[in-house]
């Protein structure tokens, strides 16, 4: 087998060394790994390495369909394709094998639990989520892929009624406004790591990816705004005791043309132990 996949080999470089010119003739010095196959009507040639770049990858294929040559070829589609916050130039080729993405969503919070009388608002309390890399591997390069990403995330839960947060015995705790004041707002605030992990499937016009989140919560602050007395008042604290790890279920939808829809649940309470209301987070925006 061996000797025939030679013969094909040198017989492929005769027939271009006598029929082609520079313009169609690639050659490359020192690969690393040549790979032949040939049958009745396929004859495909690849090459992974050079001597100048380890990473070089070159396809070619010539098929016979209804008795006619269709040839094609592509140049390292094998190699990492990056892009950022969705700007990266169309590619007529198959999809990359190896992607890596910078993303920007933005969104609205929801405290899901909290106590009746704690009013939070979704569409007052925001998230904004940067990923700083999102690293996209399709093994078959075809519609499935997998992604892990790093990101940073920060959110707010926001309260606008006539209650507020408070610290009491290092523990968040709602209760009511000084006599006489007009409220303004009550926010939690909450810093966070995290690492999405999910699988991906990319239709023509419709895709969606499912997967969790794994959130390291490194920071959490109280503010509160209101008037009293003609005067501004403003009451921050910096020392809201949250859960180091929580996890977050995550969901995409994506049509063709427009930025991802994504939406997250996680069924853990976002502040540690007894040191606040018991809650989960919901959140849901626009991804680009």
């Amino acid at each position: 087998m061996k000797k025939i996949l030679i013969c094909v080999a040198l017989a492929c470089c005769l027939t271009a060394a006598a029929h082609s010119n520079d313009n169609d003739t690639v050659v490359v010095e020192k690969p690393r790994r040549v790979r032949i196959i040939s049958s009745d009507s396929l004859q495909r040639v690849e090459v992974w390495g050079s001597s100048t770049n380890p990473s070089y990858h070159y396809e070619s294929n010539i098929q016979v369909v209804d008795s006619n040559y269709v040839s094609t070829s592509a140049l390292n589609d094998n190699t990492w394709n990056f892009s950022f916050i969705g700007l990266s130039k169309a590619r007529k080729s198959r999809k990359p094998m190896r992607e890596c993405e910078m993303r920007l969503g933005a969104g609205f919070s929801n405290a899901i639990g909290m106590p009746e009388r704690a009013d939070v608002q979704p569409f007052k309390s925001w998230e904004i989520w940067w990923l700083l890399g999102d690293w996209v591997v399709r093994p078959w390069r075809n519609a499935n892929a997998f992604s892990v990403g790093f990101g940073l995330d920060w959110r707010n839960f926001r309260m606008t009624d006539d209650l507020r947060f408070v610290m009491n015995n290092r523990a968040v705790a709602i209760d009511t406004y000084p006599t006489g004041s007009t409220p303004i707002f009550s926010r939690i605030k909450v810093f966070s790591l995290n690492m999405p992990i999910r699988y991906h499937y990319e239709g023509r016009w419709v895709s969606f990816s499912l997967g969790p989140v794994v959130n390291l919560n490194t920071y959490g602050s109280l503010k509160t705004r209101y008037k009293l007395n003609g005067q501004k008042v403003k009451d921050v604290d910096t020392n809201v005791r949250v859960n180091p790890v929580t996890i977050d279920f995550m969901g995409t939808v994506t049509v063709k043309g427009v930025p991802d829809i994504y939406f997250k649940y996680s069924p853990c309470n976002l502040l540690r132990g007894n040191y606040g209301p018991k809650f989960r987070t919901l959140s849901f925006g626009l991804m680009m």
